[in-house]
């Protein structure tokens, strides 16, 4: 029963490469926790959920207060996993940060599901990356990710309209060199019809595999992927499920960094982006 919950969750993490924490060595990368996000279509639009650690290896601390969702307008959100940005050696401030360079961007572009907005993007954080690579040493440069195939981060979209959900990834790949080496993959769109996990999903699925138990809860088992129906799952469902899942990676695979603090917002088709609480209801924020 466990590969029939979560068979539908697979196809996801295999776009969006899970990382491990010591896979880069450079102690002045700020990283996004393990980062674990939850999307769920629902009867009315799409929940997203994601956790809230925030690692700063400098000190080698950690904060379970950050807000990793992004509203971008009324009819999309974007979250970002794996490295999400650099300290300045000097000003032990963000030198570059993933977040702060889309919100940006988001801020001035309207969003589109069209080509050229994607475009533009990919441009934006290569000139952002490489500008401020350009100002490091080398001795002083991330190391390379070999473990996960240069990957520096994952950047996610999320967009309901009237009809659809549809999720937009951009990955970025990295290499230390003299010029180091930058490539922003194009974007890869998918139609969203089933829940899907990002960041630490794989770690996730890798738990149910060893403790079959855990995944016989009904919250959970609800998304069998046999049965799952958007049309028959409430706000409060995904909600409740995308808890569950943060609370047991945050116990049970405490390596993973994950926190079981969490932000959840909903697409609605109807009336756009708002942010959720543990029940599912609307707040403000």
């Amino acid at each position: 029963m466990i590969n029939l919950v979560f068979r539908s969750l697979i196809t996801c993490t295999l776009l969006f490469s899970n990382w491990n924490l010591t896979a880069l060595q450079d102690t002045r990368v700020d990283r996004a926790g393990g980062t674990l996000v939850v999307a769920v279509p629902v009867s009315n639009g799409l929940v997203v959920c994601s956790d809230k650690r925030l690692l700063n290896e400098t000190t080698g601390s950690f904060r379970d207060d950050f807000v990793k969702l992004h509203k971008v307008g009324d009819n999309a959100v974007f979250v970002a996993t794996h490295t999400t940005g650099f300290l300045s050696k000097t000003t032990s401030k963000m030198g570059f940060d993933i977040f702060d360079v889309t919100q940006n961007f988001v801020a001035r572009n309207a969003f589109s599901p069209k080509r050229e907005y994607w475009t533009a993007l990919r441009n934006e954080i290569q000139t952002k990356l490489s500008s401020y690579l350009s100002t490091q040493r080398f001795q002083d440069m991330p190391e390379t990710d070999v473990a996960n195939n240069r990957l520096l981060f994952n950047l996610v979209f999320f967009s309901v309209d009237a009809s659809s959900i549809r999720s937009y990834s951009i990955s970025v790949f990295y290499e230390k060199a003299q010029r180091p080496v930058i490539n922003v993959a194009d974007v890869v769109s998918e139609t969203v019809r089933t829940p899907k996990l990002i960041g630490k999903g794989k770690d996730v699925m890798m738990l149910f595999a060893r403790d079959p138990s855990l995944g016989r809860d009904p919250a959970i088992l609800k998304f069998d992927q046999s049965n799952f129906s958007s049309a028959k799952t409430s706000v409060s469902d995904a909600v409740n499920f995308a808890s569950k899942l943060f609370k047991l990676t945050s116990s049970k695979l405490p390596d993973a960094a994950v926190s079981a603090a969490h932000d959840c917002a909903l697409i609605s088709y109807r009336e756009g982006f708002s942010w959720l609480n543990d029940s599912g209801e609307t707040v403000t924020k």
